[in-house]
């Protein structure tokens, strides 16, 4: 399921104007909830296995066949940089146990959830895309000059295509999705605390 499923299932159920009814809009939470930590574990594991996979290829001429051991640093920066994403869900999973199962736990459970999200995709160039140029930014220094032109016409412009594109995509999604979702809870959130 994507994450536009998820936000049309989301923007399906609106959140009631008159007296709220508990037992059906705590269902209606914890089942968004629980969509939306799907959508994260599975970004989270396919950064991470990405950055996995990059750091086996920088690593692998340096390790098996003993030359360009200058690619060690960007294959361990992208080692750490996926020790870092896996270190920040698992800070995240502990955060999330000390809420209460009540409405308002789940209600601030899934706020903390879009913020941890938030936080996450504008952080992203740093985690995931500046790994991948540090060792583009070596792999330039230290190729052939015979093979230099595919760095200069294919590698680099498709790298800034992807960053491009990717950054682009990441301010839309958290303008368009997430702080919206963000402040419907907290609408819901304050409504609650009023008592209605």
């Amino acid at each position: 399921m994507s994450f536009d499923d998820i936000q049309s299932i989301w923007d399906s159920q609106p959140l009631p104007e008159g007296p709220i009814d508990k037992d059906g809009l705590l269902q209606t939470v914890v089942d968004r909830d629980r969509a939306f930590s799907r959508i994260s574990t599975i970004t989270d594991m396919l950064m991470t296995g990405t950055l996995l996979f990059v750091a086996a290829m920088f690593l692998r001429d340096p390790l098996i066949q003993g030359h360009d051991r200058v690619l060690i640093l960007p294959g361990l920066t992208c080692l750490c940089a996926a020790g870092f994403i896996w270190k920040w869900r698992i800070d995240r999973q502990r955060r999330q146990i000390g809420f209460d199962d009540s409405l308002i736990g789940w209600i601030d459970k899934s706020i903390d959830g879009l913020d941890d999200r938030i936080t996450q995709m504008r952080n992203f160039l740093w985690w995931f895309a500046c790994p991948h140029a540090f060792g583009l930014g070596i792999a330039l220094v230290i190729v052939d000059e015979s093979k230099r032109y595919l760095l200069y016409t294919v590698f680099v412009p498709a790298f800034l295509i992807c960053i491009g594109l990717t950054y682009w995509q990441i301010r839309r999604e958290i303008r368009l999705k997430l702080r919206p979702a963000k402040e419907r809870l907290e609408s819901l959130r304050a409504r609650l605390d009023n008592g209605e």
